[in-house]
Order: C-alpha cells, then sequence, then structure tokens
C-alpha cells in the first residue's frame, strides 16, 4: 500500500492545487474557464487529511502552486498555504492577480513565517493580465509589504519586491492567453474541441510544462481533465451523449485507487489520454483584455 512506501515518488513538474472556480476577472480563453459563469470553492478542513497522506507518497521537482479562479478570494487561503507547505514540506507559491491582496486575510502572516524544516519560504506571484495596471499593482505591493523594500529583476521579465521580513512579491506579465478546451460560439451555448487526441497532445501547453492538477484531494494529469466535468454539471455543455460519456470517464489518481493505479496514471502524464480530444491544437497566442465581471467592456 501507498503508506508502505520505502522512497518518495518524485512527481515532475509544475504541480498546481486549485482551490476554487471563482474569479473577479473575465479573460478570453481562460484555461480554467474562469470567463464563464463557473462556481465552487473549497475548504481546507475537507480535504487537509487527503492531503497529508498524499505528503507521505510525493515530493516534488519544484515549488508546489495553489491557485485558482483567483486563489485570494478561498476565505480558507492561509489555512490552504500553512497546511499545503507542512503536508509537502516545500515552498508554496500562490499564484494571483492581485487584485485583492489587500483585503486577505492573514495572508501576510502565512508569508512571513520560516519554514521549520525544508527551509525557503512561501511567495506570491502576480499575473498581470494588463500591463495599465502595473502602477496601480506595484502601490498595492508597497501597501502590502512591510520596512523596507528592495526591488529586483529575476528570470528576465520577473520583477521582484521583497521586505524586510523576508516577504517576496513578484510581477510577470501575462497578458496574452491561447485557445481554451471550452469554446462559446453565442451566449449561453458552450462545446469543445474535436480533434485527434495525439496531435491535441503534442500542442498541449500541460504536456509542454508538465502542469499537474491536483484538486478536491485527487491528482488529474491537467486542469481540463479535471474541471471540464464539473463546467458540465454547472453549465450543460452542448455535446452528444457519446462525448459526455467520454468526458466524464477519466480517473484520477486518488488514495483509494493509488495501489492499482498508480503505475498506469503515472505513465499517462507523458501519453495522450482520450479526452485530449476535447484539446485544441491551434496553440497561437491572442492579446486578452481583462474585465472585472459586472462591468462593461
Amino acid at each position: 500500500m501507498y503508506n508502505s512506501l520505502t522512497t518518495k515518488i518524485t512527481l515532475p513538474g509544475l504541480v498546481k492545487i486549485h482551490v476554487t472556480n471563482i474569479c473577479n476577472l473575465t479573460c478570453d480563453g481562460c484555461n480554467r474557464f474562469n470567463n464563464f459563469h463557473f462556481r465552487g470553492w473549497q475548504r481546507w478542513s475537507d480535504y487537509a487529511e487527503d492531503y497529508q497522506k498524499w505528503g507521505k507518497i510525493f515530493q516534488f521537482a519544484e515549488d508546489l502552486t495553489i491557485l485558482g479562479g483567483e486563489p485570494l478570494l478561498n476565505a480558507d487561503i492561509a489555512k490552504w498555504v500553512r497546511g499545503i507547505g507542512s503536508a509537502f514540506d516545500v515552498p508554496i507559491q500562490i499564484r494571483t492577480n492581485g487584485t485583492y491582496l489587500n483585503q486577505t486575510k492573514n495572508l501576510y502572516d502565512a508569508l512571513a513565517e520560516p519554514r521549520p524544516f525544508g527551509g525557503g519560504r512561501n511567495y506570491i506571484v502576480i499575473s498581470l493580465h494588463n500591463r495599465n495596471d502595473f502602477s496601480d499593482m506595484r502601490k498595492s505591493i508597497f501597501s502590502f509589504l512591510q520596512g523596507k523594500v528592495q526591488q529586483t529583476v529575476k528570470e528576465g521579465s520577473r520583477l521582484t519586491f521583497s521586505d524586510s521580513n523576508g516577504v517576496t512579491i513578484s510581477i510577470q506579465v501575462n497578458d496574452t492567453f491561447i485557445p481554451s478546451s471550452i469554446l462559446n460560439p453565442s451566449p449561453g451555448r458552450y462545446i469543445l474541441h474535436h480533434n485527434d487526441p495525439i496531435e491535441a497532445h503534442k500542442t498541449c501547453q500541460f504536456v509542454k510544462y508538465k502542469s499537474h492538477h491536483f484538486s478536491k484531494g485527487k491528482l488529474y494529469k491537467c486542469p481540463p481533465a479535471d474541471l471540464r466535468p464539473e463546467f458540465d454539471l454547472q453549465n450543460r455543455l452542448d455535446i452528444s451523449d457519446e462525448d459526455r460519456a467520454l468526458l466524464n470517464s477519466y480517473q484520477p489518481l486518488t488514495l483509494n485507487n493509488f495501489d492499482d493505479y498508480h503505475e498506469e496514471f503515472l505513465d499517462s502524464l507523458n501519453n495522450p489520454v482520450p479526452q485530449c480530444k476535447f484539446c485544441p491544437i491551434d496553440t497561437s497566442t491572442f492579446k486578452i483584455f481583462p474585465v472585472h465581471k459586472g462591468k462593461n467592456r
């Protein structure tokens, strides 16, 4: 059984932990479908035990990332940061649009606490979806940080701010997207792509960056494999019964099926799955124009 593993399994790539479908912005082509009416968020207490068990199974090549939706809209975000960091003993990146930076209770303290075991600190990366917002975002960061703030440029385009307590926030421009796997050809109508799954897998950005996805205590090959069925329940995709059955047939890795399924699942991370047919082949980028929900473009 998983609790008798002699060594932890290294899960490669950029592993993300999804904590909410809710976002305050709408950006065309959002690969987590937050430009549409998508609801639901997760309480840490509901999944704490599961992630603590996963922490005995997996170790990671990269820092873990908590995101959404907009993760700062999850009322338990500070609990998620502390809990995930403790379960896996790695620094936690919070990937956010930054608009709720100064309205999130206990967030600063969750970043300022030194890690007791593996070292390193939790930190924030702000995806700046509109370059015109840079000045206001910078002011918000200075308001959030405490004491003396240093500003440095890292990794080419990432501007990083650190304060005297070691709390770090970076801004990374992310104002272009690629097509999403859910299309909205007319108001209230949602459809999927119909592509060769092998070809779709070849161009998939989640494959390129090895971006895997934990959600509700389960591990998925990629975000769409998890989120499309949930989106279908809320918004009813305009697809055939056969495609709906295929959509819902994807099996994530769980604590319950780990013994019988983990080898097959880990192999699938590098190979196409039937549900890849629902993903785009065209990965050309386009400019996005984010809008706060409830406001006109």
